[in-house]
């Protein structure tokens, strides 16, 4: 069936002024797109006649519990995409999770109360975790190799792993970290957890967790390499006020760029840390008891259990099942090969 024109339609024009003002920061580019993306459902919902032609009328007509209930059927069943899908009639349940969480959006922007139709929550498969072994064999290593003399990338991927090992944070939490974020002094970091996809309303909360021995170590040897790599100009000393950023995690060698030291976005985060672990999978490969880590930094992550942050804003860590290193293992990870962390 032709879509039928609805430019002129009041609700898709106070429709488009309202997701307008919904992408304004501090909202961010992804969700953005999330939100004119539903947008165009709804105005094309309205022109194949998946909605009631009522919807036309106004915002709170096609933001209406009914209205939204007919959009969602139809964009569960795929009735709604512009371009063929390999999957025709198939929406997943990451994608209707989207569509809720953006129509939530509109309506508290728009001030309407958006009803939403109870539909079945989909089982959701956890997917594996770095088992307390080859985590403490980590440990061990990072204790045994963050010392001066290594290379500039294998210092960052050390301080990094040993960061995730000891707070649990998220590759996104872990990029917008400054350097006064870190207090050697105390042995803590400063960390903004923040809102994840299910919740929009959550607020970003902020977090002191103290850092491990072998983490501050690693951290110390990291901050002296990066004040060279930031240096705005090599012949003064270095320091803050000769910095061309404060961001914690920066670049050695980025590819096409005059010089190192810029920031580290998500995608270069993630590349460096699949690059180690790749190598390190390669290297112990063939050591008794050592099972192949994920080259997925979340799958890392989703082994650290936090508790209940104390009087003074101090987050303390559990490790399951099995939080201490035994001699064994420490032995094995001071046997680990130094070369396999080497990254670009």
């Amino acid at each position: 069936m032709a879509d039928a024109p609805t430019t002129a339609a009041p609700s898709v024009e106070a429709l488009d002024a309202l997701v307008e003002r919904a992408c304004e920061p501090p909202t961010g580019m992804s969700r953005a797109k999330q939100l004119r993306w539903v947008a165009g459902e709804l105005r094309t919902a309205l022109e194949r006649g998946a909605i009631v032609p009522t919807a036309a009328d106004s915002l709170t007509t096609l933001l209406a519990p009914d209205t939204l209930a007919s959009y969602l059927t139809a964009a569960g069943r795929g009735l709604l995409r512009r371009k063929p899908a390999a999957r025709p009639g198939q929406a997943s349940p990451a994608s209707m999770r989207v569509r809720e969480d953006c129509l939530r959006i509109l309506g508290a922007r728009a001030g309407i109360t958006v009803t939403l139709p109870e539909r079945d929550t989909p089982r959701v498969e956890l997917r594996p975790v770095v088992a307390a072994r080859p985590r403490s064999v980590l440990l061990g290593h990072l204790e045994h190799s963050a010392r001066p003399g290594r290379s500039e990338s294998r210092s960052r991927i050390l301080a990094i792993i040993g960061t995730v090992l000891d707070t649990g944070c998220r590759a996104g939490e872990l990029c917008v970290l400054r350097t006064d974020d870190v207090d050697l002094h105390r042995g803590t970091i400063r960390l903004t957890r923040l809102p994840q996809h299910r919740n929009p309303r959550t607020t970003p909360t902020t977090e002191t967790v103290t850092l491990s021995g072998p983490t501050r170590a690693a951290m110390r040897h990291w901050l002296t390499v990066r004040s060279h790599l930031v240096a705005r100009d090599p012949t003064r000393p270095t320091g803050p006020a000769n910095e061309t950023t404060d961001a914690l995690w920066v670049s050695i060698a980025p590819s096409g760029r005059p010089r190192p030291g810029l920031p580290l976005h998500f995608r270069g985060l993630a590349r460096a840390y699949a690059r180690a672990i790749h190598d390190l999978n390669t290297e112990m490969a063939a050591e008794p008891g050592w099972h192949p880590l994920p080259q997925r930094m979340e799958q890392l992550r989703r082994a650290i259990e936090l508790e209940p942050a104390g009087p003074d804003g101090t987050t303390f860590l559990r490790r399951s099942p099995t939080p201490a290193a035994s001699p064994e293992t420490t032995a094995q990870a001071r046997a680990l090969p130094v070369d396999h962390l080497i990254v670009g």
